[in-house]
């Protein structure tokens, strides 16, 4: 797990870069908390070091629904008596963090492997997030702008600050999820998970061109200049899409596919769960080659087969 590491950007905006990165917005004697990390470990440890500044949590804001970045919004919430906020469909999985195993097990009664701390969150919303949608924002009375950043996750979004009406001396921050990944994420876990291959592209598109002077992945460390990281995580979902393609060549199955695409990228799965995340992955790459005209789905002798077109 990387040392936490403290990053000041002015206009009383802050990160602590760590195992999954948390952002703090501060401008007065209340604050945001962005994203909460992997557990109350995680947001107690944060927690200790914003208060520092002299701004107390007003809430907690969350850029999507994944354990470690939500895992430590449950406690928060509870220790600090403050809302969460969560786009709808995000939100739904701090609530019920079950789904989240449930997701990547077909929907079916999650095995053991998949009931750790990084795919199933140990600590639960009391009530479900308050909803937070797209645009400007004004959350627990400081004023952001919700970005849309689909793709990893269905409904991800970035917290921008200071919001594009207000002044900004400073410069304005993007504290934007897992939309990007450092180049350094992307070599040691070469299939990244992905719900949309094509959202994910298209919110990669945009991303450098958005009005910010510096970006705050989920992970790694901030930047100013964000598209490094764009091209590598582009022509990584590229490169899966088309093996992908090319592993459809002759009907095959989905988990043959995922053992081709294992190969080319020489990754070697430890346990059930690793799999099962970049099976994800591979199923959205066929759903986007099917979208495309490039691939259809049939089944034959009770095997659910892909075939390139």
């Amino acid at each position: 797990m990387p040392k936490p590491k403290w990053h000041d950007f002015g206009n009383r905006t802050y990160a602590l870069t760590g195992g999954s990165n948390i952002g703090y917005i501060a401008p007065r004697e209340r604050a945001l908390m962005v994203d909460a990390g992997l557990d109350r470990n995680t947001a107690r440890k944060a927690l200790r070091q914003f208060e520092a500044l002299g701004a107390g949590l007003a809430g907690v804001v969350l850029t999507h629904g994944h354990a470690d970045h939500f895992g430590g919004a449950p406690w928060a919430a509870r220790h600090h008596s403050v809302p969460v906020y969560a786009p709808p469909l995000e939100g739904v999985y701090a609530h019920q963090p079950l789904l989240e195993p449930i997701f990547l097990h077909g929907g079916a009664a999650p095995i053991a492997e998949l009931q750790g701390k990084f795919t199933l969150g140990r600590d639960a919303m009391a009530e479900m997030p308050r909803p937070l949608e797209p645009g400007p924002a004004e959350i627990e009375g400081i004023h952001v702008d919700v970005v849309p950043l689909p793709g990893h996750a269905p409904a991800q979004v970035g917290i921008g600050y200071p919001a594009a009406t207000a002044p900004a001396p400073d410069g304005r921050s993007l504290f934007c999820g897992d939309a990007v990944f450092p180049l350094a994420t992307i070599d040691r876990h070469p299939i990244l998970f992905c719900y949309d291959v094509d959202a994910w592209l298209a919110t990669l598109e945009g991303l450098a061109e958005l009005p910010y002077d510096r970006f705050v992945p989920g992970h790694g460390m901030p930047c100013t200049n964000i598209a490094p990281m764009v091209v590598a995580t582009a022509a990584r979902l590229r490169e899966i899409r088309e093996v992908t393609r090319r592993a459809i060549v002759t009907p095959r199955g989905p988990y043959d596919i995922l053992e081709t695409v294992a190969t080319h990228f020489a990754v070697t799965f430890a346990a059930p769960q690793f799999l099962l995340l970049s099976l994800t992955t591979i199923n959205a790459a066929l759903t986007s080659l099917q979208a495309a005209g490039e691939a259809e789905v049939a089944v034959e002798h009770n095997r659910l087969l892909w075939r390139a077109l």
